[in-house]
């Protein structure tokens, strides 16, 4: 990966606390972009709104430092790549489609084997850095609390999958992903994504600070929804959403 912007410095650590947490230490550092930081255990893996993240052994757990110099309404963009590029290389290795679920999470019999969280820090109107987790079920398992509504590719697959194939095939992708969006090249991201979040034309009820209920009617140039409601569209730009 040493002529790709991901990958071309990757540091692995047994276990820490958090990945995306270490790679907020590391950025004082001034470590290049692309930098990966992977750990086999995480003790405090975490997700968005702080939820806590189960990180065993098994699974993949890392982050990675993106300077994308991008306005902030675009961050979303950030998680639609990474989303893309995991679908991606989930189907190329296990041929399972996953489903994206708007705006982080990857599905697949309706359950979450992928979550991703981005955070961004803005200066001056512009995104100056971003740390993107990822943590994947892969041969972990799952937590008898979390069976419910969790599961890795391992139970679907009846058999282990590489973790190192299935890391090297994500960084791949990512790179192409990213790429598009130095180029601008946002069309095509929000295709991509759409062709695994199969999200439009469908009812759902978002809840961020207030729940709200309409049918998606689009998904804008920044990777927002927009929603068709009884008051009239109204665009989402983040909150949890049920399929009704």
């Amino acid at each position: 990966m040493k002529d790709k912007i991901i990958g071309n410095k990757i540091i692995h650590l047994e276990s820490i606390p958090s990945t995306n947490l270490y790679a907020r230490q590391i950025l004082k550092d001034k470590v290049p972009e692309g930098t990966i930081v992977i750990a086999d255990i995480q003790t405090k893996g975490r997700g968005r709104k702080d939820r806590s993240w189960s990180s065993p052994k098994g699974g993949l757990w890392f982050s990675f430092i993106l300077y994308p110099n991008i306005a902030p309404e675009q961050g979303m963009l950030l998680t639609m790549a990474a989303s893309v590029s995991v679908a991606q290389a989930i189907e190329d290795l296990t041929k399972i489609k996953p489903v994206i679920k708007w705006p982080n999470d990857l599905l697949i019999d309706g359950k979450k084997v992928c979550g991703i969280l981005t955070e961004n820090e803005v200066k001056n109107g512009h995104i100056v850095h971003s740390i993107v987790g990822i943590g994947i079920n892969v041969n972990n398992d799952i937590d008898k609390d979390l069976k419910d509504i969790a599961v890795s590719i391992k139970q679907i697959l009846n058999t282990d999958t590489s973790q190192h194939m299935l890391l090297n095939t994500i960084l791949y992708k990512l790179d192409i992903n990213y790429n598009l969006i130095l180029s601008k090249d946002y069309d095509d991201i929000k295709k991509k994504w759409n062709s695994y979040a199969n999200i439009l034309g469908k009812k759902i009820k978002v809840e961020e600070e207030k729940t709200i209920v309409g049918t998606v009617d689009n998904i804008d140039i920044d990777g927002h929804l927009i929603l068709d409601t009884a008051k009239g569209k109204i665009k989402i730009k983040t909150g949890d959403i049920t399929f009704l």
